[in-house]
């Protein structure tokens, strides 16, 4: 539509240009200038204006696609149907409420690249830095170093200096800091997302808070050898449901992914 506009333009301009030599002061009876006194006058401007209004009739309803903004850009989304992003998180929530323990993480690993970064309110990391331990005692039965006893042991050794920064394996909330002298000794309990806890003992200082949110790879203490134990190490432990399982499938987990988003 710019040829209209611009002879629209035009247009104005010569029935300003003439209005203004004549200077004001006109006849009616004069036919030589193109002023509102002359009849030729009134008959171009109702020209003009019916020409204007069809072209508004005709055009009007029409946007240029710039003023159309996110609609021209994703026509096929609505404001009430969710974004795809938002379907991938639901069904990895509800995939992970489900699970019971990491041993049945092969069904939910294919969906994870689709959106990683649930696994911030997964346990999913180390609670140390790699060349900073040791795996020093497994899950599961083992013959206890203190009571000379086999017992179950319902989480893993890391031997590790004392002192060694610890570090959060996912985002929740620290809801229990305690000393057990008989037990994890000073140890704290974080919850997370879709049912998951973790429990970090024999620690010798800690630098959360009872109640603060803390976020995934935040440091929250460091190694000791508080309550029942031969050495500095850090027990650590996954509570699904209020079961405690086996953590060490979790310890490769965000790293698997992350480096298979790479490498695509």
């Amino acid at each position: 539509m710019a040829w209209w506009k611009s002879i629209r333009k035009t247009s104005v301009g010569w029935i300003k240009g003439y209005a203004s030599k004549v200077g004001g002061v006109t006849n009616s009876n004069d036919v030589d200038h193109f002023t509102p006194q002359n009849a030729a006058y009134w008959i171009y401007v109702g020209l003009f204006f019916l020409c204007f209004i069809a072209n508004r009739f005709i055009y009007g309803g029409v946007q240029e696609p710039e003023d159309l903004g996110a609609l021209t850009q994703h026509p096929k989304i609505s404001e009430n149907e969710p974004r795809t992003d938002d379907i991938v998180y639901l069904k990895l929530s509800e995939l992970f409420v489900q699970m019971e323990n990491f041993q049945q993480m092969e069904r939910i690993k294919p969906f994870l690249p689709l959106f990683p970064k649930i696994l911030d309110s997964v346990p999913s990391a180390v609670p140390l830095f790699r060349e900073h331990y040791v795996l020093s005692s497994p899950y599961g039965k083992r013959h206890h170093p203190v009571h000379k006893i086999s017992k179950n042991h319902f989480g893993v050794d890391l031997a590790a200096a004392k002192d060694t920064p610890i570090y959060a394996t996912a985002a929740g909330k620290v809801i229990r800091i305690k000393n057990s002298p008989k037990g994890h000794g000073l140890h704290i309990v974080v919850s997370h997302s879709h049912g998951f806890q973790t429990l970090y003992g024999h620690m010798e200082s800690v630098s959360v808070t009872e109640g603060e949110a803390i976020g995934a790879h935040d440091f929250i203490g460091t190694v000791g050898s508080t309550g029942i134990s031969t050495g500095p190490h850090l027990h650590y432990e996954i509570i699904k449901n209020a079961k405690r399982i086996d953590p060490t499938s979790s310890f490769n987990l965000k790293y698997e992914v992350y480096l298979k988003l790479k490498n695509l």
